[in-house]
């Protein structure tokens, strides 16, 4: 505290009127955290263990969303939990296993000015200058019966019911969200890693180049360790998402997504959309998907610590 107080002394009149200003510029984004994240977190978590209208302990939302997990039938939402977490583990694996290395890897050749790279580059850009409601848009009318998919589909033999697109038909709705999540996913992360790339001295692959070093080893021994640490959060962020991401389910299906297609992040959203809408005047009790969203969190806490960890541990932090 004495040594702040001292420091402080050491500023001029003019430099301390700034103090108003900048602690004002800061407590928009203090108070966002406190409000949203905070007590957000931490009402849910109350919640999750509190008896419908009442302050009186209880475990029942927990055993429910337990009994939930085993059930083979569908909830009365409409979905089975299970089936939601494994849509949702396939396309987070989907994601970050293949198309991830996919994207860091075209990212990288796009970099280094390949013959016709600016044409790849426009080609390979233009999906991530779309908002994300206007591609879903777009692929759910090619997708619907008329669409150009779905004909080709039909044309290469694909069974498909009367008058039905892809993604309203049980049997091709998910291949199709998988389809379009490939399609997706590839440019995802484009514009971070360019810009991770570009902070390389252009140096250090000259001086690869004379030593003998072909691309790919340039690529996987200089270039992914010079920016391991973006990558390394980006992989994080993805860990962290790993259950809960919705993948636009619901705006594909227009929120009526069932045991073929939803996730655990459609299923959570489609069920407190449910019980604000059935409260019939009364106050909601969220005490289900609260209990729901706990047990995904300590499920999701040590996996993102241990991969974290081990995704730091690949490569140690090269300075450029």
């Amino acid at each position: 505290m004495e040594i702040a107080k001292k420091r402080i002394k050491k500023y001029s009149g003019f430099e301390k009127r700034k103090f108003p200003f900048v602690y004002l510029f800061i407590l928009f984004p203090v108070l966002q955290f406190l409000v949203f994240w905070v007590y957000v977190n931490f009402s849910s978590i109350a919640i999750a263990f509190l008896k419908d209208g009442t302050h009186e302990l209880t475990f029942a939302n927990m055993r429910l969303v337990i009994e939930s997990l085993t059930k083979a039938t569908s909830n009365s939402h409409g979905v089975r939990v299970l089936e939601a977490i494994k849509h949702s583990l396939f396309l987070w694996g989907l994601d970050f296993v293949i198309l991830f290395p996919i994207g860091v890897t075209t990212t990288y050749i796009l970099y280094r000015r390949i013959w016709g790279h600016y044409v790849f580059r426009v080609c390979y850009i233009i999906p991530s200058l779309m908002g994300a409601v206007m591609w879903v848009q777009l692929l759910s009318y090619m997708s619907s019966y008329d669409g150009i998919i779905t004909v080709i589909a039909r044309k290469c033999g694909v069974s498909i019911g009367e008058k039905e697109g892809l993604l309203a038909n049980a049997k091709t709705a998910f291949p199709t969200i998988v389809g379009i999540k490939i399609v997706m996913g590839l440019v995802g992360n484009n514009a971070v890693l360019t810009g991770a790339f570009s902070r390389v001295p252009d140096e250090i692959y000259e001086s690869a180049d004379l030593d003998g070093a072909g691309f790919w080893r340039t690529f996987i021994q200089i270039a992914v360790p010079c920016v391991w640490s973006t990558i390394a959060t980006l992989m994080t962020f993805s860990l962290c998402a790993f259950v809960t991401a919705d993948y636009n389910v619901y705006l594909f299906t227009g929120g009526l997504a069932d045991d073929s297609t939803a996730t655990i992040g459609y299923l959570l959203y489609k069920i407190t959309y449910e019980i604000s809408n059935s409260s019939l005047g009364r106050k909601p009790y969220y005490g289900y998907p609260a209990a729901l969203g706990v047990l995904l969190t300590v499920i999701t806490v040590p996996i993102v610590l241990i991969g974290r960890k081990i995704i730091e541990s690949i490569y140690t932090d090269v300075e450029i």
